[in-house]
């Protein structure tokens, strides 16, 4: 294993780049907010693609100028390298077995912060929930990945050993979601989408697992707010009522828990089979990053 002699400076000069891409495009998005707010007297709503919008492409311009100066390609950072379609298959498959990992860190989350996108979720879809899930399930997860693992992952993992730099990078991937529930499982799954990217060698992997986690949330709590909507119920409260019952919630803390025992031993054993797939150093678990 090669050790790596930690460039401080660097780390914290990629931090700060970091942040300064999310307060520009969290700034830009508020900005989408208030104008919305203003078109709303008039009967106008503004979908929810739109601030997406607002976010993502300040910040991708931002990491584009960066990488430019630095003298490099985006596009190249990032890793759009080739995968087999075996690999497709195998990275959907990781996609469910790591899932119990991601149910347990939600509910955890829950014991003390609201579900978040269950309160979010009529205000999100609006009027246009074709937009809602284009949004939701291919623009956020496309640009999320460019911004989070091509960028910022693979720039920082240059810098610090890669196990630091999975878990600094998911880190962040929780802090962009700028909520204690999100940030929770964010992190887990920022974690996973760099070891997979690593085991694949390629950015596409992640982008397939993101893409296929927020369509399922998005399909479910869409049809969720469809249904208690029928029933002359608010989804937003019917989940609150959830999370207070302490009793259910230890349950399902506890059953997701044990899940999640097996679910990190299968998400090993996949991300070292698409490693062998793909024929990357990332086959021994102790490869050098």
């Amino acid at each position: 294993m090669t050790n790596k002699t930690v460039n401080k400076k660097e780390v914290f000069k990629l931090i700060g780049i970091l942040v300064i891409m999310m307060v520009v495009g969290y700034g830009l998005n508020i900005g989408v907010g208030i104008v919305a707010a203003y078109l709303s007297y008039a009967g106008i709503t503004v979908p929810f693609i739109f601030y997406s919008l607002a976010l993502y492409i300040p910040m991708i311009a931002i990491a584009f100028l960066y990488v430019r100066k630095k003298g490099d390609n985006l596009w190249k950072e990032c890793g759009f390298n080739k995968i087999k379609t075996s690999t497709v298959f195998l990275t959907i498959l990781l996609t469910v077995v790591s899932y119990p990992m991601v149910m347990f860190t939600n509910v955890f989350s829950q014991l003390f912060v609201n579900n978040t996108m269950a309160q979010a979720t009529d205000d999100l879809v609006g009027n246009t929930p074709v937009l809602y899930m284009i949004a939701i399930a291919l623009l956020a997860p496309v640009c999320e990945e460019i911004l989070l693992r091509g960028f910022f992952h693979n720039r920082l993992k240059k810098l610090v050993p890669f196990t630091a730099a999975a878990i600094l990078s998911g880190f962040w991937f929780g802090v962009f979601h700028l909520n204690l529930n999100q940030f929770c499982y964010a992190w887990l799954l920022g974690v996973v989408f760099a070891y997979v990217n690593r085991a694949s060698g390629s950015i596409y992997t992640s982008m397939i697992m993101h893409v296929v986690i927020n369509s399922f949330g998005g399909i479910i709590l869409y049809f969720q707010n469809i249904y208690y909507k029928s029933q002359g119920k608010d989804f937003a409260e019917v989940a609150e009522s959830a999370r207070a019952d302490s009793k259910q919630m230890i349950i399902t803390l506890v059953v997701t828990g044990i899940l999640s025992i097996g679910s990190f031993f299968l998400t090993r054993l996949i991300i070292k089979a698409i490693a062998k797939r793909e024929g990357t150093s990332a086959v021994e678990d102790n490869a050098a990053a």
